[in-house]
């Protein structure tokens, strides 16, 4: 766990995988950390596939719907980022512009068996722009037919389309608080947080009485069912809402911490770009 705290400002990485990452937050503007996660979604850059040519295909499958699945493909980023201009550099770009485009070829011919076709069977040019995950369906092939296409993959952005967006999960809550006294609580409503909750109502009985926050990634309305319907007394649970918990699962194209560094850039981007435009409006009113 890593955390930083400047003029009584908290943030604290709770816990990260590889393609999740759960940050505390306190005293920091909500304003500020929707906008942040409402970047995560559109602003931030991702490869994706947005042309294909399809050059033979007898498949039971037409060729937008083979087309609309490899967009839907998640692409390794993080080195595309540095390799391709911005989509608003390539708006007038050629299809194939090395600048912008990275090529990935499929070309499958089946024998005599049926065979399903992944997204691991796709080849591209750059090893820095690739599906992330191997084992995603594409089409199920019979025998004798054949698929031969060449797709061209480029950064995009998600409010352009859903295939440009580089996270399933980005959504911040209140942090939940238990304040509880166990001389205070019935055998009803502990065993009732005991079910659901095994690990605080471990908490509560070692610790008899307190005030703890709740920063494990659970669900809490389990927990407040237990409070408001089985206990009477000694047990109250609050949302502080000055703390909260930013929670970000990435598709695989970019890391989850390189997703947040760059939602927040565009964020302080449209911030500068605002002010430049009311100087510029004050000048012009002068």
């Amino acid at each position: 766990m890593s955390s930083g705290a400047i003029n009584g400002k908290e943030i604290c990485i709770l816990d990260k995988t590889a393609n999740i990452i759960r940050i505390y937050m306190k005293n920091i503007p909500l304003p500020l950390v929707n906008a942040i996660r409402r970047a995560s979604y559109t602003e931030v850059p991702v490869m994706a596939i947005d042309y294909v040519e399809i050059f033979e295909n007898n498949t039971v499958l037409y060729d937008e719907i083979i087309a609309h699945r490899l967009a839907m493909i998640p692409l390794t980023s993080e080195d595309a980022l540095e390799k391709y201009k911005r989509p608003e550099e390539c708006q007038n770009a050629r299809l194939g512009d090395p600048d912008c485009y990275a090529v990935l070829r499929l070309e499958i011919e089946t024998g005599n068996e049926e065979r399903m076709v992944y997204s691991g069977d796709l080849e591209a040019t750059d090893p820095d722009v690739k599906p992330v995950y191997e084992n995603m369906p594409i089409v199920l092939m019979a025998p004798d037919q054949r698929l031969r296409l060449q797709a061209y993959a480029r950064l995009g952005y998600g409010k352009e389309h859903a295939k440009w967006m580089p996270v399933s999960v980005a959504a911040h809550r209140y942090v939940p608080e238990l304040e509880f006294n166990i001389n205070d609580m019935d055998n009803e409503c502990l065993k009732c947080i005991e079910m659901g909750y095994p690990d605080i109502a471990e908490i509560i009985k070692t610790k008899q009485q307190g005030r703890i926050k709740i920063l494990n990634d659970i669900n809490t309305s389990g927990l407040y069912w237990c409070i408001t319907r089985k206990c009477s007394k000694g047990v109250k649970l609050t949302y502080n809402d000055k703390e909260y918990i930013l929670k970000v699962e990435s598709t695989g194209a970019l890391p989850p911490e390189r997703i947040l560094i760059e939602a927040a850039k565009a964020v302080a981007r449209k911030a500068e770009n605002l002010l430049a435009q009311i100087r510029e409006l004050r000048r012009e009113q002068s």
